[in-house]
């Protein structure tokens, strides 16, 4: 079977990491980026092209995207490249790495990526233009609506819904049947057990610095009698 030919959309580091995923099932072969931030015309002897103009080598018709950007203005510089890329034909693949069980009843839109050793249960629905981390656990019945990033570590229970634009960072953990609105910001390690109104912020404090050095604080904790 002929491989999907891709164009990356990006050239900072998510982009860089992705592209190293990326081709263990896509022909990938440029990427793209604005004009005002197209700064290097080669990322590891691959092409970065002018979005403007990037018809002009790679068709529509012949040529899917995948957006490979972090989650700059929450999620929305995504959204809008997802956008403009539609509107000028191309069509969009979605990444799925092969250490994810996919599930014949999860439903997906396009634009994802999913990296490895993701948890996707049964009957999960995904919009479009998600960004899934590595080790991240979503629950049955969760809906993720579009353009969210969800980061390394997360767990989110069961039924739970997820809105637009909605940033979920390292090991954060979000319980079931919660619902989450548009463009909320829930911080690493942090426990959400109720539902949201939108663009709320939830963050838990920093780790503090014990008063012993480590060896110190090792023996004060060791249970071996002395």
């Amino acid at each position: 079977m002929e491989r999907v030919k891709l164009i990356i959309y990006g050239n900072g580091q998510m982009a860089r990491m992705f592209l190293h995923f990326a081709r263990s099932e896509f022909d990938v072969l440029a990427f793209t980026v604005d004009r005002a931030v197209l700064n290097e015309t080669e990322i590891e002897g691959l092409p970065v092209l002018a979005f403007d103009q990037l018809e002009q080598q790679f068709s529509p018709g012949e040529h899917k995207l995948i957006t490979a950007v972090g989650y700059l203005e929450m999620n929305e510089l995504r959204a809008q490249k997802y956008a403009e890329a539609r509107a000028r034909g191309y069509q969009f693949a979605n990444y799925i790495h092969p250490s994810v069980v996919w599930h014949a009843n999860i439903i997906a839109g396009e634009n994802n990526v999913v990296l490895d050793h993701v948890a996707i249960h049964p009957y999960t629905r995904l919009g479009n233009s998600n960004f899934i981390c590595s080790n991240a656990s979503i629950g049955h019945g969760c809906t993720i609506g579009d353009n969210c990033w969800i980061n390394s570590g997360v767990a989110i229970g069961g039924e739970t819904r997820l809105g637009d634009g909605c940033f979920l960072g390292l090991n954060a953990t979000i319980g079931d049947n919660i619902a989450l609105a548009a463009g909320c910001y829930i911080g690493a390690n942090t426990l959400l057990t109720r539902s949201t109104q939108a663009e709320e912020v939830y963050i838990s404090g920093n780790g503090e610095r014990f008063p012993l050095a480590a060896k110190g604080f090792q023996q004060f904790i060791s249970r071996t009698p002395r």
